[in-house]
C-alpha cells in the first residue's frame, strides 16, 4: 500500500476506547489520513465495547448499516477492533460477512500486518492475543492537529477486581501498570504541543505502581502535577475499596488536580454489593465521600449505577434511591444489569424481570436529573472559570468548556478562543450543560 487511503474509526465506549483509537490512528499513521465520514473512507474501523450487552448491539447494527457502502466499493476494508472483537474473535467473522478482519484489544500494534494480510493474500483475518506483558502509549500521528486542549493518556491496562458483573478482566486482562518515566514523557510532549489538560486513565488508577521504581499513584499524580505548563489534571476510574485518606489529600494539595472525582457506587444495598464482589459497603462508601468533601468541599462526584442485579428487591432498590437523595451527585450514569459472558454474575439466576428493570431506571434517572437540574440552578448567576475545549456539538457558534469540578458550559465566542481559560457567567441551565457568555 503506497498510496494514503483514508480511515473513518468509529470509536464505542470509555474513555480508555478513545485512547485506543488514537492509538489505531498512529499505528496507520504512514497509510492513512482520517476520514470525516464513513462515506469516504477507504478502511472503517469499530473500535468496540462490550462491557453492556446494548453496546454489544449497537456495534452488529452498525456493521449491518454498512452493507451499502460495501456494495459501492467491493475494495472498501471493515474490521473490528477492542472489547467486542476480543470476546467473540472468528465468531465475528462467521456471523458477519461484510468484516474482513478482526483484532483484540492486545493487537492494536498488529494492524498494519493485519492489513497486509487482508489485501496481499485476499482473505479475512482475525487476530486475537490473549494477555499482553506491556501497555503502548498512543503517539499523536504526525499529520493530526496536535493543539487539542484536552488529552488523554494511559497509565495502566486491565483489572484485578473480577467484579461479578464486570467483563474487563476478561477482554483487557489482568493489571500492567506503564513505567512512570514513560508517563511523564508522553504527557510532556503532549503539553508541548498545546495540552492544557491531561486526564490519566485505567480500570482503577489507585492500584498504579511502577513496575521498575515501585512507585503509587500518588507518586505518579506528584510527577505529573509538576509538569510546566500544564493546567489541569484529572484521572478515571477510583474504585472506591481503593480511595484513600492520601489521595483525597493529594488532590487537595496538587495544584493541578481538580476538583472532580468519578467513583461508581453501582449499588447500595450491602445484599448487592456483596453479590457485586465490590468490596466495601455502603457506609464505609458514604464515611470516604465525607471525608473528600471534609477536606475539598467544592468537589463533584459522578458514579456509575446498575438497577437489576440478580437477587435484588425493591427494598434493595429503594436504599439506592435514597443514597442518591443523600450523596446528591453531579451526575449518575445508570444501566440495566445484563449478564456478560464468562463473568461470575452470568451464572446467576438473572431473577429480576426486565418489566421491573424497565421501571427502576427511569426512576432512578429522573431522581438525578432532578439532582443535576438542581446544581445547575444553584449556578446561574455566577461566574466560573472554564477551560475552551472545542466547537459546541449542537449550538450553532457556540463553544464548549469545562470548569475544574466538572460542569459542562456552552457560550457564544470563534474557534481561537480554545485552548483559553476564561471567565463565563452562567445564564440559563439545561438538563446537561449549562449555559453563558464570556465575562469581558
Amino acid at each position: 500500500m503506497e498510496e494514503t487511503g483514508k480511515v473513518f474509526i468509529k470509536t464505542f465506549g470509555c474513555q480508555m476506547n478513545v485512547y485506543d483509537s488514537e492509538k489505531i490512528m498512529a499505528c496507520l499513521d504512514d497509510r492513512y489520513i482520517e476520514a470525516a465520514s464513513a462515506d469516504e473512507a477507504d478502511l472503517i474501523l469499530l473500535n468496540t465495547c462490550s462491557v453492556r450487552g446494548k453496546a454489544e448491539h449497537k456495534v452488529f447494527s452498525m456493521i449491518g448499516r454498512l452493507k451499502p457502502l460495501k456494495d459501492l466499493n467491493p475494495d472498501l476494508i471493515i474490521g473490528v477492533g477492542g472489547c467486542v472483537a476480543q470476546q467473540e474473535g472468528q465468531g465475528i467473522l462467521d456471523r458477519s460477512p461484510l468484516v474482513d478482519l478482526v483484532f483484540g484489544t492486545h493487537n492494536i500494534d498488529d494492524l498494519p500486518d493485519l492489513l497486509d494480510e487482508r489485501i496481499s493474500k485476499g482473505r479475512r483475518v482475525c487476530r486475537i492475543r490473549e494477555e499482553s506483558d506491556k501497555v503502548t502509549s498512543a503517539q499523536v500521528p504526525s499529520h493530526a492537529v496536535i493543539s487539542k486542549p484536552t488529552r488523554l493518556v494511559t497509565i495502566m491496562k486491565g483489572c484485578d477486581n473480577f467484579c461479578a458483573y464486570c467483563i474487563v478482566p476478561y477482554v483487557r486482562g489482568r493489571e500492567i501498570s506503564r513505567p512512570s518515566v514513560e508517563i511523564i514523557n508522553e504527557a510532556e510532549s503532549l503539553v508541548e504541543n498545546g495540552a492544557l489538560e491531561i486526564t490519566l486513565l485505567g480500570q482503577n488508577v489507585n492500584s498504579y505502581r511502577d513496575p521498575g521504581t515501585g512507585d503509587d499513584f500518588i507518586d505518579l499524580l506528584e510527577k505529573v502535577d509538576s509538569i510546566h505548563g500544564l493546567l489541569r489534571l484529572r484521572f478515571v476510574t477510583s474504585h472506591p475499596k481503593d480511595f484513600s485518606m492520601e489521595l483525597i489529600n493529594a488532590m487537595a494539595s496538587l495544584e493541578t488536580v481538580c476538583e472532580h472525582i468519578h467513583l461508581p457506587v453501582q449499588a447500595a444495598s450491602n445484599k448487592v454489593l456483596e453479590g457485586m464482589r465490590r468490596g466495601y459497603t455502603s457506609d464505609e462508601y458514604q464515611s470516604k465521600v465525607a471525608a473528600l468533601r471534609g477536606v475539598i468541599p467544592d468537589v463533584e462526584l459522578t458514579t456509575d449505577i446498575i438497577v437489576g442485579f440478580p437477587g435484588e428487591k425493591r427494598s434493595d432498590f429503594d436504599m439506592t434511591i435514597s443514597f442518591l437523595s443523600e450523596m446528591r451527585y453531579q451526575n449518575a450514569f445508570s444501566f440495566r444489569f445484563s449478564p456478560r459472558p464468562g463473568t461470575a454474575a452470568a451464572q446467576l439466576e438473572d431473577d429480576v424481570p426486565e418489566s421491573v428493570k424497565r421501571g427502576w431506571l427511569p426512576e432512578l434517572q429522573h431522581l438525578q436529573n432532578k439532582i443535576t437540574a438542581r446544581k445547575h440552578e444553584d449556578l446561574v448567576g455566577r461566574e466560573v472559570e472554564v477551560l475552551v475545549e472545542s466547537t459546541g456539538k449542537k449550538e450553532n457558534g457556540f463553544l464548549e468548556g469545562r470548569t475544574r469540578n466538572n460542569f459542562i458550559i456552552h457560550f457564544p465566542g470563534g474557534e481561537d478562543m480554545i485552548g483559553s481559560l476564561i471567565n463565563v457567567k452562567v445564564n440559563r441551565s439545561r438538563k446537561i450543560h449549562l449555559e453563558g457568555e464570556v465575562v469581558k
